[in-house]
């Protein structure tokens, strides 16, 4: 089974702010069309077997997808896509969203963007949200690493900050999105450290350099396992990712630099992310 975690939907005249639209063209280095559309998503998720969709919520960066608007995308392929909710902590009625897209919407984990919606994903007033999640059995996808958006404040996306998370929360589900970069030791340390953090490579296979580095040095610390799969899109396909993942080792034909193991990259292409997650049965 091949599973991507990590897939955005939205559309751009409606949720995101003039801004925001302009300074993604930073992230591939030119503009990209941030509309994404039902049948040009399953086109695209035509590789992998399921898929996890979520919006995300950041009114500090203009970033706004509503939790009904996803769920009702993921409903037209309930057998592909599992629905992500998404929240933004510093809305006063976080809580009661949260309530009402996981019991309502039956949505099966949470996406939260510290530095997007501008919040410490350490902070003690976050306990009561995580507590819930680990109970509910929703796992969380963080986002983490660097981005191209001006407003969002790097502090809050160093990985080591999910140390103090996990330690307060052993029992929580959390994945750090795009192994962190450009922290991704830092992210691998906590990753090994803590046997529910789980690291995503999405966005990562157009650095291929970066992503090497990061995957020989994954290896060295014996933490390929907590490596899932995903792609970002629509930032990323998943088409252009596997590829990408497979293309390391040719950088290196011919050199004596360590090359990542074809297992390795074997296991986090196919690796049962929706069992590591808790979300079968």
């Amino acid at each position: 089974m091949i599973v991507d975690v990590h897939t955005h939907a939205m559309r751009a005249a409606e949720h995101l702010s003039d801004q925001f639209v302009r300074e993604a063209d930073r992230a591939r280095g030119y503009p990209l069309d941030l509309t994404v559309e039902f049948e040009a998503y399953m086109r695209a998720m035509e590789p992998v077997d399921r898929c996890i969709l979520f919006g995300m919520k950041a009114r500090h960066t203009g970033f706004y997808v509503p939790n009904e608007w996803i769920a009702a995308f993921a409903a037209r392929a309930p057998d592909k896509i599992i629905p992500f909710l998404s929240l933004d902590p510093t809305e006063r009625d976080y809580l009661e969203d949260f309530e009402r897209a996981h019991q309502d919407l039956g949505m099966r984990g949470i996406k939260l963007a510290p530095m997007y919606a501008n919040f410490d994903p350490t902070d003690p007033r976050l306990d009561t949200l995580y507590r819930r999640a680990a109970q509910a059995g929703l796992p969380i996808l963080f986002h983490a690493g660097t981005t191209f958006c001006q407003l969002a404040p790097l502090k809050y996306t160093r990985p080591a900050l999910w140390d103090e998370v996990a330690i307060r929360h052993p029992d929580l589900r959390m994945i750090l999105a795009h192994l962190g970069h450009p922290y991704e030791g830092e992210a691998l340390v906590t990753a090994r450290k803590h046997p529910n953090v789980y690291l995503d490579l999405s966005a990562l296979y157009y650095r291929p350099w970066q992503l090497y580095n990061s995957l020989i040095l994954a290896q060295e610390y014996h933490v390929t396992g907590k490596i899932l799969f995903g792609s970002d899109y629509p930032f990323a396909t998943p088409a252009d990712s596997i590829t990408g993942l497979y293309a390391l080792n040719s950088m290196v034909e011919g050199t004596h630099l360590p090359r990542v193991a074809e297992s390795a990259l074997d296991e986090i292409l196919h690796r049962d992310s929706l069992q590591v997650l808790g979300l079968f049965p």
